[in-house]
């Protein structure tokens, strides 16, 4: 059963849910517990599959978020994310800024190559 994964026996998770050691042993045998408590218990061992199939393999591990590469992003990179896009977003107007403004001296660049070829 998936709560022996998250830490429980059965004695602690019938307190934690509030239920009785027999409805824990019924669920064990007929390997049908509803819906909600099998969530609770992929919640409990860290595991981000109930939130969509794109957060399958996505656990947490000491506050931190894994990857199902198993790359730890802390809280911090999370919150730095905006930033770093707006940073990005920033970049990208000032390239575009920058190549036009090379695209204009070109421009002036050549016509005066070209008015001292014709005096």
């Amino acid at each position: 059963m998936l709560y022996r994964y998250t830490g429980f026996v059965r004695s602690s998770l019938t307190e934690y849910l509030g239920v009785t050691e027999r409805t824990v042993k019924s669920w064990e045998q007929s390997n049908n517990a509803p819906v909600a408590t099998v969530k609770l218990l992929e919640i409990l061992n860290n595991d981000l599959s109930h939130l969509g199939r794109d957060w399958a393999g996505f656990r947490f591990i000491n506050g931190e978020l894994v990857t199902p590469e198993n790359e730890f992003v802390p809280p911090g990179k999370i919150r730095a994310y905006k930033y770093l896009n707006m940073t990005i977003d920033f970049r990208a107007q000032e390239n575009i800024r920058l190549k036009q403004e090379v695209e204009r001296l070109e421009s002036l660049t050549s016509f005066f190559t070209l008015r001292k070829t014709f005096p």
